[in-house]
């Protein structure tokens, strides 16, 4: 299950065992086990998590770098 669906949580694959098998297996022993297995959980980073002064600083470091090439770029209709 977990090999064939990353997604899936280890929570979720203990209440599918234990529905199947009517055993009961911890999560942690699910993520145990897979990592013995080579398998581990990552979940991918969908971006930064920026606070406003960041977003600020990202902004005027942009505007400062821009402001020196703005005189230089043609815009063209064709």
């Amino acid at each position: 299950m977990a090999v064939t669906d990353h997604s899936v949580t280890s929570q979720t694959v203990a209440q599918h065992i234990e529905s199947v098998t009517h055993h009961s297996v911890s999560a942690r022993t699910i993520r145990r086990r897979l990592q013995q297995s080579g398998l581990s959980a990552r979940r991918p980073l969908l971006g930064l998590p920026l606070t406003l002064n960041h977003r600020r600083l990202r902004r005027q470091w942009c505007d400062e770098r821009w402001a020196a090439e703005r005189n230089e770029v043609v815009f063209s209709d064709e």
